[in-house]
């Protein structure tokens, strides 16, 4: 008797577990936005496309505000040349003498650079782009555009939603994710800053928690939490701040095979922030990275002429 009694009380049991693991099947379908028990939180690489989120102290979220479609006066729309007439939302020029303008009159900003960064894609397409200081996004929706997975990351509210657009506009919300925060090599709350005229020149102000604007600052590791890169290609323009990206990836440098990186080096070539300069050649050294440099002046950043340089792979990852 006791154990008909046990049996019906599995195959209760059973039958309970079986429900349970349909109605989460049914939710995970029906409602992709939300994968896990929170609304609105982030738990998979999968969730990320064509929206923008931001990672705080919850944890990583999807960001309604800044991806609420909503296009003002302000925006402007103008078209890359490659790919060609690819929309793209940028501010107007007299706010934005300088990436934006260039956009508009010519239809690119950096176009060698953005070339260079497109050809190693080509090289390896399975790769991620990773867009660090993506401003309106003259590489990543170029990138994005051909087709590439890219992950541009950028800290102004006001590009971010110009981001958000673009990637509408384009149609590329498929293979597109859009990371709102400043990336340094702590956790914390810091200011936004920017210069009169001058947009592209975004930054960050640590060590201050009030103004205008402000933004929680990550590290690239914690990009490993959500997304599964296995291969990735890294553009960074963090202006100032790429040795303390670079001092928050280890771990990522290590699971990730990260084949090129083109990177703003011109604030570092003077070591001005405690020996940055030399941090940053040692770091990408011992990763496995070379200077796409003249062979002369290769051991010597000081004589490295071009604000951007490229280091790529010289040794196989591991």
């Amino acid at each position: 008797m006791r154990s008909n009694d046990q049996k019906k009380l599995l195959f209760k049991i059973i039958l309970l577990l079986v429900f349970l693991w349909l109605v989460k099947a049914f939710i995970r379908t029906a409602t992709p936005k939300h994968r896990g028990p929170f609304p609105d939180f982030i738990y998979e690489e999968r969730d990320t496309f064509g929206r923008v989120i931001t990672r705080d102290m919850r944890g990583w979220v999807i960001d309604e505000y800044l991806c609420d479609g909503k296009i003002t006066d302000d925006f402007v729309l103008a078209h890359l040349n490659n790919p060609p007439n690819t929309p793209i939302y940028v501010y107007p020029m007299e706010i934005d003498e300088y990436v934006s303008s260039d956009i508009i009159m010519t239809g690119q900003y950096e176009s060698q650079n953005v070339k260079t960064m497109i050809q190693y894609m080509k090289r390896f397409p399975n790769a991620v782009f990773l867009d660090l200081g993506a401003f309106v996004g003259s590489y990543s929706i170029a990138i994005a555009a051909l087709g590439y997975k890219v992950v541009a990351v950028e800290c102004l509210k006001s590009s971010v939603k110009r981001l958000y657009a673009s990637m509408k506009e384009a149609g590329v919300s498929d293979r597109m994710s859009i990371i709102h925060n400043a990336i340094s090599d702590i956790h914390e709350r810091a200011v936004v800053e920017t210069a009169p005229g001058n947009l592209g020149l975004t930054y960050v102000v640590q060590g201050k928690s009030e103004g205008t604007e402000t933004v929680d600052v990550i590290v690239l590791d914690d990009f490993l939490e959500i997304f599964q890169f296995k291969q990735a290609i890294i553009k960074m323009d963090v202006h100032q701040y790429e040795d303390m990206v670079l001092n928050g990836a280890n771990k990522f440098f290590k699971q990730v095979n990260v084949e090129a990186v083109l990177m703003e080096f011109v604030h570092h070539r003077a070591d001005t922030f405690d020996n940055d300069g030399k941090f940053i050649i040692n770091f990408m050294e011992s990763h496995g990275f070379e200077p796409d440099v003249p062979a002369n002046i290769k051991q010597d950043y000081k004589k490295w002429t071009k604000s951007e340089i490229l280091f790529k792979r010289s040794k196989p990852f591991s």
